[in-house]
């Protein structure tokens, strides 16, 4: 995964402010989302093998594929650069009409003397740009907000941190802040989905995770067969057992301290009193 600075959005909007810079505003903003949707199919391929280390069923996340979401990128480019061709075409023709009109008849049919087949393209174009971009956004947006929902139930995380954005309504906002608000969105999109990645851990490499995963199952053996192997003869005195046995209770939470000394009482290791004596300490 590749975690960006926010800033590197503020430099893109600088960019496009400047007359003849904003080719390279566009290259930055294509460089995000390159980012963000491939962190998104990281971020996929790595809550799948967190959730078979942790034995959660893998089904509720057969519908989001890792795959290469790049392509709808690809899709959203070419849709992009068709249309930005097809606009120029299309005001170059209009702009030579328009010079030619010399009453207010010829301007009443401005729209009869544009070729209908680059009409079509511009409007065909149109139709791809938002077809492509409001799928781009479902890939970031949509699919790790329901995911995430799913890392809640299964107590990946604690609460929602990535917000939910309709596509449809965030490419209307684009259009009516003439592009604006894009900047906004992705500079919310890279504090979000780096918060995510860092709270459910899959920021971390394949590795890691699952050394992570086997020595946390480690510990729960060992907490396991401490209780079975631990017994009031091995301490000097009653006191000191039970002090002992207080003190690794209290690193469990409460529904297993209870079945713990549940089971510690019928091994013998603990009397009612001293199970008695142990609640009243907690």
């Amino acid at each position: 995964m590749v975690f960006l600075n926010p800033f590197i959005v503020i430099i893109g909007m600088i960019m496009y402010i400047i007359p003849y810079l904003w080719p390279l505003s566009f290259a930055i903003t294509m460089f995000v989302y390159h980012i963000l949707l491939k962190n998104r199919d990281e971020h996929i391929k790595r809550l799948k093998i967190l959730f078979k280390l942790k034995n959660i069923d893998l089904s509720l996340l057969n519908k989001f594929k890792e795959e290469n979401s790049l392509k709808i990128l690809f899709g959203y480019l070419i849709s992009f650069t068709g249309f930005s061709l097809i606009f120029i075409k299309i005001s170059n023709q209009l702009e030579k009409v328009y010079n030619k009109i010399s009453s207010i008849e010829e301007l009443q049919n401005l729209e009869y003397s544009l070729p209908k087949f680059d009409s079509f393209l511009f409007f065909l174009f149109l139709f791809f740009i938002w077809f492509t971009y409001t799928r781009l956004i479902n890939k970031i947006i949509k699919d790790q907000f329901y995911i995430q929902n799913i890392e809640i139930q299964k107590n990946l995380i604690d609460k929602p941190i990535l917000k939910y954005r309709d596509s449809n309504f965030v490419m209307f906002l684009r259009i009516i802040t003439f592009n604006l608000y894009e900047w906004f969105l992705l500079i919310s999109l890279i504090k979000e989905t780096t918060s995510l990645y860092i709270a459910d851990e899959t920021y971390k490499n394949i590795e890691e995770i699952t050394i992570k995963d086997k020595y946390e199952k480690t510990q729960e053996e060992q907490k396991e067969t401490f209780f079975e192997l631990i017994t009031p003869d091995k301490f000097n005195t009653k006191e000191e057992f039970l002090s002992y046995v207080y003190s690794e209770l209290s690193k469990l939470d409460t529904v297993t301290r209870l079945k713990k000394m549940d089971e510690m009482l019928q091994k013998k290791l603990l009397t009612k009193e001293d199970i008695e004596k142990i609640k009243k300490l907690f």
